[in-house]
C-alpha cells in the first residue's frame, strides 16, 4: 500500500469508505519546530466538487485499480442497463443512474467504469 507522499496524482484511492481521484498534492509545514504533512486535494469519482485531507507523510492509503472504458448499450433492464465492452465485445451488466437511463436508447454509445467488479455506466458519450 502506497503512503501519502507517494501516491501519483491521478490516482483512484479509497478513503472514509468513498472513491476519490488525487487531484493535487502539497506538503503543508504545521507549527514552528518544522513538522509537516501531506494534504491531498480529492475528487469523488461519483460525487461533484473538491475535498482536502491532511495526512501525515507515512500514513498508507488504499489504491484502488478502476478501469474506464467506452460501451454501446445492449438492452435496458431497469433499474439496470445492460452495456457492450467496444473493445473485447464483452457484454455486462451495469448500475445507472436513473435519470441516464430515461435519457438512453438502444445502441447509443457510453462510458463506463469498472471498480472491483462492480460496472456503473457515467455518461453518454
Amino acid at each position: 500500500m502506497p503512503t501519502a507522499k507517494s501516491i501519483p496524482t491521478g490516482a483512484f484511492i479509497r478513503f472514509n469508505n468513498e472513491i476519490y481521484k488525487v487531484a493535487r498534492k502539497e506538503i503543508v509545514a504545521y507549527g514552528t519546530h518544522c513538522h509537516s504533512k501531506t494534504k491531498l486535494f480529492l475528487q469523488g469519482l461519483f460525487t461533484k466538487g473538491e475535498k482536502s485531507f491532511n495526512l501525515s507523510h507515512e500514513e498508507h492509503v488504499e489504491q484502488v485499480d478502476i478501469s474506464k472504458k467506452a460501451g454501446q448499450v445492449i438492452a435496458k433492464i431497469p433499474p439496470r442497463i445492460q452495456v457492450m465492452d467496444m473493445v473485447s465485445f464483452e457484454t455486462l451488466d451495469a448500475d445507472i443512474a436513473p435519470e441516464l437511463l430515461a435519457a438512453l436508447n438502444e445502441s447509443d454509445e457510453v462510458t463506463f467504469i469498472t471498480v472491483e467488479g462492480k460496472t456503473t455506466v457515467l455518461d453518454k458519450r
